[in-house]
């Protein structure tokens, strides 16, 4: 297996690392335990992606010691929504996840505005991880912590910048 690519993000104390490469999701655990030891995670997904990654996910976070609860969502824009931000946020309350614990995004760009979102505002912030897996995602959405959900007055406008910790 090759080494991941790494490109560091120079923000200061919200400094964080991009890591781009083959079987990272299989490694999952070991390069989010590296950054952030003894935690647990919530895996937020849409039925898609879950469907082709998340059990890779989840045995790589399982490998490196990581506990994982999962949020499936439906996928598409409207996921976007207040409705789906209380399902993700009382997801992972229900989970008792801790402001030292991590949300992880596992899909495209709605899941990684929805779970950033949500890792902003939950707990008064917590670590968030963001795992693009559209090419819309990898070079929008999971750079420079824009995260959010759209109301009925538009798109986008309702959310926090919330920088990922990988």
């Amino acid at each position: 297996m090759s080494e991941a690519v790494k490109v560091e993000v120079g923000l200061g104390d919200r400094a964080y690392d991009i890591l781009i490469g083959a079987g990272l999701l299989a490694r999952s655990g070991e390069e989010i335990g590296r950054r952030l030891p003894g935690t647990r995670a919530a895996i937020v997904t849409d039925e898609n992606v879950a469907a082709a990654h998340l059990d890779t996910l989840k045995a790589g976070l399982e490998k490196g010691g990581i506990q994982s609860a999962v949020i499936t969502l439906p996928a598409g824009e409207k996921t976007k929504s207040f409705a789906h931000l209380e399902e993700v946020v009382d997801g992972v309350l229900a989970a008792k996840l801790e402001r030292r614990d991590v949300v992880i995004a596992l899909g495209g760009g709605v899941i990684g505005d929805l779970a950033g979102f949500a890792s902003g505002i939950v707990r008064r912030g917590m670590n968030f991880v963001q795992v693009p897996t559209s090419l819309l995602a990898q070079v929008d959405s999971s750079v420079g912590g824009k995260t959010g959900i759209n109301s009925a007055r538009g798109k986008n406008l309702v959310g926090v910048f919330h920088q990922p910790r990988l």
